[in-house]
């Protein structure tokens, strides 16, 4: 027992001896230099460190060595490609005994690495020899670097920065703690940790096979993991640094703030509404300066895409371009907002709008969609050829369907300067106008199918400035559809019906049934050419026909203003046409006030300066027997409403004591006055039409002179 207790304290004693005193045995200088050319031989550069060297077995057999450089490539600035701060370089115990160094591991403390890529697209941290620097090793150094075995190296407090000349952009990585084994260079390179990179937490887990494949311009594989910020990066790709870094794989990223993601990359996007997600998957080709995306799909804000893209960012702005597919295209975030809580129409604003998004990116898609949604107006599959270039939107759309109907289109945003300008032209058929004028003028009172054509220019950053200089021309054509609100052809039917039992009381009744809500004027053509001029859209020529109305008629639509002001010639007649028997009265009528409480009712005021008024008066001359002389029968008795109306529509008999020429020169002093405002007040009170506002009624409906 004895014995076997001395043995092992021997034993102890031994390993003391050694821990102690063989670090002293060992020639720590005669090795500086042969680890200085393994690792020279190595990296392909060269390396040195301070003469601070010194060496330990416990708790595992190391060099440690401070001020640790890797030279710099010829033609770089600066002196160093990495610089460290202190190493532990772990070597195996036995090889150095027999004179020889295998290194299994490294510890780097606060090393400093810089990256740079010049202007000719070369860099500092290719390692690769080059065939004559092959050639001038002794086979022995070539064979001892490619069978190197450094074991895992782990980094800790680490920064490193890559400076791309070419394209004015720097990245900064600091904080850096990780670990990294490579056992040989011909076995997987295998690298997790975390860093800051660019002021945000990253984490990164990947793999390479083999480094030695990359050092000799052959392919080798990546299979990645990272995470920066919220942005996750996934990928699985084929790597090759031949002729510049090349790559193909599989491929995925989401990044849910893709304004902070688009900061990493080193561009910063304008804020403005929309840009505020973006994920892709597919299968990328790509190099330094772009990659392109196959088998694609896209979600980038609320719009889910398939097809392939491309994205090059070694201009100025980035550019993407591609053939996709969505099954919904949503514009509306990208969008002035539509006021809220407006009853009828709303008021255009003057806020101004923000097109900034239009020079965060460059872009050239085709892109195929089954619905499109500006706003609230909805369109249905369509095709649209997207193009931006420097602020500057141009939106080909040559297969365009909305609300039943089929077209094309075209659309330009300029936002290059410092006042927005727009242009369209856009030409639809087979629209159905109902749900169309429901969306667009938050009104259905108008039903149809029919075609629409539109040209138009604008300048202005706000909704409001638009208005006021839009310019252009246009015009639509509908069919078999109706004028809901109102019956004008029934409204035109009850003045007829004074001529037989007449009643004033029925026909306020009549005028008011005819404009009912559940009334409506069908039509079998309703069209109309007009041009814009400074957000003024003036009609010329207005006509609509239908069963017992025919209506012709001009007018003009302020945009600014959102005011109407229509003047129409509705005949009505009371059988079909082509039918005999019937009777056909005109009755002028005005549409105006606002977009949203439009106004409808008998145009007075052209009755009574047009002469139109005599309409009327035959109506009532057939109402009642009249003498050769034109004098009522004396004793015979007559309707004192009827001679009212009579009286304001100019229907009265001249006294007999009067002479004709005692009656003309009355009417030449008072009639035109008298005449119009009895008209006026007469048929206003019939026919229920608003009084305007007194500032408009004096300017609109002053008499000419």
């Amino acid at each position: 027992m004895n014995r076997i207790l001395f043995i092992l304290a021997a034993l102890v004693a031994l390993a003391l001896a050694i821990i102690l005193f063989l670090p002293g045995l060992i020639p720590v200088a005669a090795f500086k230099g042969r680890i200085e050319t393994q690792a020279s031989n190595a990296l392909g550069r060269e390396v040195t460190f301070g003469d601070d060297l010194s060496f330990r077995i416990f708790p595992r057999t190391a060099f440690h060595v401070t001020d640790l450089v890797i030279a710099n490539a010829d033609g770089f600035s600066g002196d160093y490609l990495a610089r460290v701060e202190e190493a532990d370089i772990g070597v195996k115990l036995l090889p150095l005994l027999s004179d020889s160094v295998e290194i299994d591991r490294f510890v780097l403390t606060r090393p400093d690495i810089r990256l740079i890529r010049a202007q000719d697209g070369s860099v500092n941290w290719n390692l690769a020899q080059s065939e004559t620097e092959a050639a001038s090793q002794v086979e022995d150094d070539d064979n001892s670097a490619r069978e190197l075995k450094l074991g895992d190296v782990r980094i800790v407090d680490g920064a490193a920065r890559y400076e791309d000349l070419a394209a004015g952009q720097s990245y900064v990585a600091e904080d850096i703690d990780m670990t990294v084994v490579l056992k040989s260079l011909s076995e997987p390179l295998e690298v997790n940790g975390e860093m800051q990179f660019q002021g945000e937490p990253a984490r990164i887990d990947m793999v390479l096979t083999t480094l030695q494949n990359i050092m000799d311009e052959e392919p080798g594989n990546l299979k990645l993991d990272l995470e920066v910020g919220e942005a996750k990066i996934g990928a699985d790709l084929s790597l090759s640094m031949k002729d510049g870094l090349s790559y193909s794989g599989p491929a995925s990223l989401s990044a849910p703030d893709l304004p902070a993601f688009a900061a990493l990359a080193g561009t910063e996007l304008a804020e403005a509404p929309g840009f505020d997600k973006l994920s892709l998957k597919g299968d990328v080709d790509g190099g330094e300066t772009s990659v392109r995306l196959q088998n694609a799909t896209i979600n980038f804000d609320e719009i889910a895409a398939q097809g392939a893209m491309t994205l090059n960012w070694a201009g100025a702005r980035p550019k993407a371009s591609g053939v996709l597919s969505t099954d919904k295209l949503d514009l509306r975030p990208y969008m002035p907002p539509p006021a809220e809580n407006a009853e009828g129409f709303p008021e255009w604003s003057e806020d101004k709008m923000d097109f900034a998004s239009l020079n965060n990116i460059d872009a050239d898609f085709d892109i195929s969609t089954n619905a499109i949604y500006i706003n609230d107006l909805e369109f249905g599959e369509s095709r649209i050829k997207l193009i931006v270039d420097a602020g500057r939107l141009t939106a080909e759309i040559p297969e365009l369907s909305m609300y039943g109907g089929q077209g094309s289109g075209r659309m330009v945003v300029n936002a290059r300067g410092a006042t927005p300008s727009f242009a369209g032209n856009f030409d639809v058929g087979a629209v159905q106008a109902q749900p169309f004028s429901k969306d667009l003028m938050k009104h259905d009172n108008l039903l149809g199918l029919g075609s629409f054509k539109l040209n138009f220019t604008a300048t202005g950053a706000s909704q409001a400035a638009i208005m006021r200089t839009v310019d252009g021309s246009g015009g639509f054509d509908l069919s078999d559809g109706a004028l809901k609100g109102v019956n004008i052809a029934g409204l035109v039917r009850a003045v007829g019906e004074f001529s037989e039992g007449f009643n004033p009381a029925a026909l306020q009744r009549a005028v008011a049934e005819a404009r009912g809500p559940a009334q409506q004027t069908d039509f079998s053509e309703f069209l109309s050419d007009f041009s814009i001029a400074n957000g003024l859209v003036s009609a010329p020529t207005i006509r609509l026909e239908g069963p017992y109305l025919s209506m012709t008629g001009q007018g003009t639509i302020n945009l600014a203003e959102q005011t109407i002001d229509l003047r129409l010639l509705p005949k009505g007649s009371t059988t079909l046409e082509g039918q005999e028997g019937g009777r056909t009265i005109t009755i002028p009528v005005r549409v105006g006030g606002t977009f949203s409480k439009p106004t409808m009712g008998v145009d007075a005021e052209t009755l009574a300066r047009t002469g139109l008024q005599r309409t009327l008066q035959d109506v009532f001359s057939r109402g009642g027997d009249e003498s050769a002389d034109g004098e009522e029968g004396e004793g015979e008795e007559q309707d004192p409403a009827r001679s009212i109306i009579e009286g304001i529509i100019g229907g009265q008999k001249k006294p007999k004591e009067q002479s004709d020429d005692q009656q003309q020169g009355d009417s030449e002093t008072s009639a035109r006055s008298t005449e119009e405002t009895l008209i006026n007040e007469g048929l206003n009170a019939i026919f229920g039409k608003k009084k305007a506002p007194p500032a408009e009624e004096t300017k609109e409906e002053e008499p000419q002179q």
